[in-house]
């Protein structure tokens, strides 16, 4: 989306534009890949987390 704005644009029709392009971007959400991939529990060091389950690494 393109918005062009020029000086005679006043302030309320900028933040009328800037709501107009924030609803556009909320109707095109991106998709939730984590059920394909799985989602890791927040965990604070990716290498902690790694030691702790993999035992050969004891």
């Amino acid at each position: 989306m393109v918005i062009e704005v020029d000086k005679t644009v006043t302030p309320d029709q900028l933040k009328q534009l800037l709501e107009t392009m924030k609803s556009a971007r909320a109707k095109t959400s991106r998709k939730n890949f984590s059920e394909f991939f799985g989602a890791l529990p927040h965990i604070e060091d990716g290498l902690k987390f790694q030691k702790t389950v993999r035992s050969e690494w004891d």
